[in-house]
């Protein structure tokens, strides 16, 4: 704590948002900075109300491996959504996709061109049975920019095409490739729980599905022309095979230019989001997209350290008012701060209080910060993960943010 209050004068942490760190406590004090983060009446995602969500993206494949050893539940699975509920949160995201070729008889979904391992669907089949019956909702993203779990790169690929590389533009273009997608997602779609007996599409834990995970231009034309045309393609295809449920890009926020923007902040902080990466307001202007999805991984993006604090309030409140200016909800899906990063807990912590108030103080519909951890997984799993531990109180500093996150889920 000494420390952090001693870098004060650095101009760490901007608009007083270390306050909490060094002598005050609770969200409170943040609300009186208008200029940080207007205040702006909620939105909802359909019927729900404002919600903290936990960012779980492993549940499918561990649900997978219990199965696959005989079991009929799977403790990971049990623990992530207990906890979930006694944090307060209700809403959890996860994959809802796996098509890594080194998982494959082991958890992979699709272990080729629309070749499925049933096991593996099963596990999914669990996750949407066990969150219905725990009354939690999941945030569904259905395929990988990444190479995680197989990706872009992995659909390229089982085409035949030539040098498929990380988020391969081709994903987005070929035709085959993009059939390929379509035709396994209606099968998804179309799927009967085995434990429930419920058809995915209309599955009541689905909150919303989206629809690839971080989705980006890189490679595509500078207008983002290609990406909304599959966008809309991709989009009205789940509109009809899942009518009840929303739709979302699953996209981090990036945008072509400054419109909307305050140009003269951003040009010092993060040029490089405005540089065409993707198309923000173009994309969330689609007839088949219900909300728009933002992240904010301000190391990784290389943030001028200075201003990470106030380009995290930046981020979140201007994309709120490009989504209210289009009459949708904005999820804040994912966000984080490096645990062993240059920034010390209490920083962090200081600063994820003030994303989290932000959030709801501009009107965002939900927010999900990155990435919660089973007990069982190591601190250096993941460069960003948090815990609730079995037996702690969620103010103990190994869980980091568990208390921070109830605050936000349970504030009225």
């Amino acid at each position: 704590m000494r420390d952090v209050c001693q870098r004060r004068g650095t101009g760490l942490l901007v608009l007083g948002w270390i306050i909490g760190a060094c002598g005050t406590s609770g969200p409170d004090e943040f609300e009186s900075d208008a200029s940080a983060c207007p205040d702006q009446p909620l939105a909802q995602l359909g019927s729900k109300p404002y919600f903290v969500a936990l960012n779980s993206f492993y549940l499918q494949e561990e649900a997978a491996r219990a199965i696959r050893r005989g079991d009929f539940a799977s403790p990971i699975i049990e623990e992530v959504f207990a906890k979930a509920l006694a944090l307060g949160v209700s809403v959890v995201r996860t994959w809802g996709f796996n098509d890594a070729p080194e998982k494959a008889w082991d958890s992979a979904i699709q272990i080729g061109p629309l070749q499925y391992d049933e096991i593996a669907l099963r596990g999914l089949d669990l996750v949407l049975a066990r969150a219905s019956a725990r009354g939690i909702q999941l945030i569904l993203p259905l395929g990988n920019y990444w190479n995680d779990y197989g990706g872009a790169r992995q659909y390229v690929a089982w085409a035949g095409l030539p040098g498929p590389i990380e988020g391969d533009p081709r994903f987005f273009t070929e035709r085959a490739v993009i059939d390929h997608y379509k035709q396994h997602l209606r099968g998804l779609l179309n799927r009967i729980n085995t434990m429930d007996g419920l058809r995915y599409g209309d599955h009541p834990a689905v909150l919303a599905w989206e629809l690839l995970n971080e989705p980006r231009n890189r490679g595509l034309d500078g207008q983002g022309d290609a990406l909304r045309v599959w966008i809309d393609e991709i989009g009205a295809q789940l509109k009809s095979l899942s009518p009840g449920k929303l739709i979302g890009t699953g996209a981090e926020g990036f945008e072509s230019s400054y419109a909307g923007y305050d140009e003269t902040f951003w040009r010092h902080a993060g040029p490089s989001l405005f540089q065409g990466t993707d198309h923000f307001r173009k994309n969330l202007e689609s007839s088949y997209v219900d909300f728009g999805s933002i992240h904010y991984f301000p190391e990784t993006w290389n943030i001028a350290f200075h201003q990470v604090a106030l380009a995290g309030a930046r981020w979140i409140y201007e994309h709120a008012n490009q989504a209210r200016q289009l009459g949708k909800p904005l999820v804040l899906g994912e966000f984080g701060l490096r645990n062993s990063g240059s920034f010390g807990l209490a920083e962090r912590r200081a600063m994820y209080r003030g994303w989290l108030h932000c959030a709801r103080k501009t009107g965002l519909a939900g927010v999900a910060p990155w990435v919660f951890a089973n007990d069982a997984r190591p601190d250096d799993w993941d460069m960003h993960t948090f815990y609730f531990r079995d037996g702690t109180d969620p103010r103990d500093p190994r869980n980091r943010y568990a208390d921070l996150i109830s605050e936000a889920a349970t504030r009225r």
